[in-house]
């Protein structure tokens, strides 16, 4: 009897087939979106557990979305959002001076001055457009999509962002 209300509250125990299918079929490609964002493995493993289990917990709604990727892929920024909030909260404790975590590891120095580079010139939310497509490889209409635009007018924004990066590091 207590087993079987165990079963009853346990969502993993109770995972619908169909869910599993999703699971099977979009974990790599929410996995790459949230690695791109953030690239630690580690992390990036932590927050698409998290987005699947809120799949799970949420399962009735989960199965009805029309668009299941969009809605993983929308948890999955909630939740790379969430980190980032907590992240600051953890900023604030003061580091000591002489800390070896605190310098640049070797072949990142590119990376950051690139990324300095290019926030000199852009906008955080250029960049990160920038950075989705031509570095993480995500597709113009997932981009259009979170933008609530065309797939034209993202190739247009994404031509013009290039034109402005390329002609501000002349």
């Amino acid at each position: 009897m207590a087993e079987q209300k165990m079963k009853e509250k346990d969502p993993i125990i109770n995972m619908p087939d169909e869910l599993a299918e999703i699971y099977e079929k979009y974990f790599d490609a929410v996995f790459k979106y949230v690695y791109r964002e953030i690239p630690h493995k580690e992390m990036a493993e932590d927050i698409t557990q998290d987005v699947f289990y809120v799949a799970l917990k949420k399962s009735n709604d989960f199965l009805k979305h029309s668009e299941p990727k969009l809605w993983l892929l929308r948890t999955a920024w909630f939740k790379m959002r969430e980190l980032h909030r907590k992240m600051k909260r953890w900023a604030t404790e003061p580091l000591d001076e002489g800390s070896p975590e605190l310098g640049v590891e070797e072949g990142c120095y590119e990376e950051v001055e690139l990324e300095l580079t290019a926030l000199a010139i852009l906008d955080e939310k250029e960049w990160k457009l920038i950075k989705r497509y031509y570095f993480g490889g995500c597709p113009i209409s997932v981009l259009a999509k979170e933008e609530g635009i065309t797939d034209n007018n993202m190739r247009v924004r994404l031509y013009r962002m290039k034109k402005k990066l390329k002609d501000g590091m002349k």
